[in-house]
């Protein structure tokens, strides 16, 4: 598990920030103050160590099917960028072409490797941990509803950063085996371990009573999805009938379900689409595969995930250092990340000015505007 990220020079983090990571990482704060950099500096490490490992090249490229960075005289004020998770750093520079970004150092305690510009082979460059672990993401912006997605080859079981191949991975593997730690809990009859059940459960549980079902086509290629609510014994129908929530949440569901052991698993705005009380059930899903030996990073503007959170970590004893709430920040012109300490009975025990504060605000704008009319 990844403990630290720091950052120097890349997007708003134009001085050296670090940020902390736990077994369940909650980036939270107001638009545009450096959420999604996180997300984006992680993506680009992974990105950087595939370079080097699986292709054997310095360059790397900022605009991908994960990231879209746009030049680097968009992320870069100098002309030397850092990244680090852990104790391993790389170091770069702007590529020729200004879309790329070139790497000229590199330092790992655990590989010893020192390297600078044309004085090391690429040869030598061992494997980052972060290329020994499966690594998924999920954009914030997931496909809407769909009768049907494109099937593909998988080497690693994948959704896709879209989710566009989540019903593929559903149809092609129905009696996959979920682990004992990531089963929906419930006192029913609710124990089948297989992959198909083990969504219906919690999906049911998540977006009320909703059951989904799978087919494919090999001449077409493509997988198909239907949906129908079992409470009001409907027949299955088109997602287009039952609105974004399912289509959106299904694949965080299916990703925390099949993820290898040691994976990371990024998802950006879990909440999407869900009523209050299914982001709180998204935010107990998270907590409860977070356990499971998985990290998990998020970024999110819903006090009902992280409440989510909270919620299963007191009911399931688990500890307040493995969450940790990130909260972004400006502060007197600067991006700031200050980590929101949590007690063992999951008080959060410093609530800073813009966090999570907007409904008490309205509250007392609300009766301070019906006094002022009560006074007229």
């Amino acid at each position: 598990m990844f403990k630290l990220l720091r950052i120097e020079n890349f997007k708003c983090f134009s001085g050296k920030t670090s940020i902390p990571l736990s077994k369940l990482t909650v980036c939270t704060g107001m638009n545009s103050v450096g959420k999604s950099t996180l997300i984006q500096a992680l993506l680009l490490l992974k990105q950087s160590h595939e370079s080097l490992g699986k292709f054997k090249e310095l360059n790397v490229l900022l605009n991908t099917d994960a990231l879209k960075l746009g030049s680097t005289n968009q992320i870069m004020l100098t002309d030397k960028m850092v990244l680090a998770l852990d104790e391993e750093w790389i170091e770069y520079s702007a590529g020729d072409d200004k879309l790329s970004l070139v790497i000229k150092k590199m330092s790992s305690l655990s590989t010893l490797i020192d390297m600078v510009d044309d004085e090391f082979s690429i040869d030598d460059i061992e494997v980052n941990p972060i290329d020994q672990n499966d690594f998924y993401y999920l954009n914030a912006e997931r496909l809407g509803p769909r009768n049907y997605q494109q099937m593909k080859s998988h080497d690693v079981l994948h959704c896709g950063y879209h989710g566009e191949y989540t019903f593929d991975v559903i149809e092609k593997n129905p009696l996959f085996f979920v682990s004992d730690n990531r089963k929906f809990k419930s006192d029913s009859e609710k124990k089948i371990s297989d992959l198909n059940k083990q969504i219906d459960y919690w999906m049911s549980y998540i977006v009320n009573g909703v059951e989904v079902n799978f087919s494919s086509d090999i001449t077409t290629q493509l997988s198909q999805m239907k949906v129908r609510q079992a409470a009001l014994d409907t027949p299955f129908n088109s997602p287009y009938n039952f609105g974004f929530g399912i289509s959106y949440v299904l694949p965080i569901i299916v990703t925390g379900l099949i993820a290898n052991t040691n994976s990371i698993i990024i998802v950006e705005n879990p909440e999407a689409h869900l009523h209050p009380a299914g982001q709180s059930r998204i935010g107990e899903f998270l907590a409860q595969m977070a356990t499971d030996d998985l990290q998990i990073v998020i970024e999110t503007h819903s006090e009902h995930v992280i409440n989510g959170i909270r919620k299963f970590a007191l009911k399931n004893q688990m500890s307040a250092e493995d969450i940790c709430l990130n909260y972004f920040n400006i502060e007197l012109g600067n991006h700031t990340v200050s980590r929101l300490p949590l007690n063992e009975r999951m008080d959060i025990l410093k609530w800073p000015e813009g966090f999570f504060d907007q409904e008490s605000k309205d509250l007392r704008e609300l009766r301070e505007l019906r006094s002022m009319k009560h006074d007229l």
